[in-house]
């Protein structure tokens, strides 16, 4: 016992002196050898900006490497939804991510790649997401908006990293600048962008066909939507104690009692996130589509 209690504290010890709960690297390399490392992690401590406590480090002023260069930043969702150029840079990155919430929480990294020569190539030790709360990591070309059923340029769709130790990709430049998938930066260079989400298994549940299912058993209308939007559910899920609405970053944004003409006007125009409570408890998540 005395043994036992002894190890748990070396490994407590070590964990607060060494930092984040879980991390690992990705390894890329583009089609003519250059390479490039990121760190991507979580903590319950940490937050979806710089933190120093992580050995994080801001290299936004730093240029571009005009071989190969990899970095997690915030210009994407910066520039997409506020017009703004980022904040940070990094090549680690450790969020927030609370076992099983993936959905209500900022745990998506995004991945900016610049180089010249696709496809490019990425590798990673899979065994590390052997464990129930990371079992359903995935890294994508599709925005987490589109939760899979959606295409991207890209041909990588997802790979989920338990499942797979590399992926072999394209650009996801759609060629058009600013949009969904790629930003046009400082020094008018297409970026092209890629993210990685923690989260268990559940995740898929929220693919293709389960989406219809979920769609079956919540209705919004109209969704896409300019302005207002009413809720249904089925008889069997019972009365809606709450609509909840979030940012893709999982910022929460509305919370509703009421099913109809719920205003969504002072919104920017994007996807969210909508969780229907019952009285119960239980939960529907959907996406919506604010134009």
């Amino acid at each position: 016992m005395k043994k036992l209690l002894f190890l748990i504290t070396i490994y407590c010890s070590l964990t607060t002196a060494y930092g984040q709960q879980f991390s690992y690297q990705m390894f890329f390399s583009d089609a003519i050898g250059n390479k490039d490392t990121i760190t991507l992690g979580y903590d319950n401590l940490a937050t979806d900006s710089i933190d120093a406590t992580f050995g994080e480090t801001n290299i936004i002023s730093l240029p571009l490497d005009t071989t190969l260069d990899v970095r997690v930043t915030n210009e994407w969702r910066r520039r997409f939804y506020y017009g703004l150029p980022g904040t940070f840079h990094t090549k680690k990155q450790i969020l927030f991510y609370n076992c099983h919430d993936y959905l209500l929480i900022p745990n998506i990294s995004e991945i900016d790649i610049h180089t010249k020569h696709w496809p490019v190539t990425v590798t990673w030790d899979s065994l590390l997401f052997n464990d129930t709360c990371r079992n359903g990591s995935v890294f994508t070309s599709v925005n987490p908006g589109g939760w899979f059923d959606t295409g991207s340029p890209s041909n990588l769709w997802r790979k989920e990293l338990m499942l797979n130790d590399s992926a072999t990709f394209t650009t996801n430049n759609s060629g058009s600048g600013n949009d969904w998938y790629s930003y046009i930066n400082n020094g008018g260079d297409t970026i092209p962008i890629f993210w990685q989400v923690f989260a268990d298994s559940t995740l898929f549940y929220l693919s293709t066909n389960d989406i219809t299912n979920i769609q079956q058993k919540i209705k919004v209308f109209p969704n896409p939507t300019t302005q207002n939007i009413s809720v249904q559910t089925t008889q069997q899920f019972g009365n809606i104690l709450s609509i909840d609405i979030m940012t893709l970053l999982g910022q929460l944004v509305l919370t509703s009692q009421s099913t109809s003409n719920i205003d969504l006007s002072h919104l920017d125009n994007g996807i969210y996130i909508m969780t229907v409570t019952n009285a119960k408890g239980d939960r529907l998540v959907t996406r919506i589509l604010k134009e």
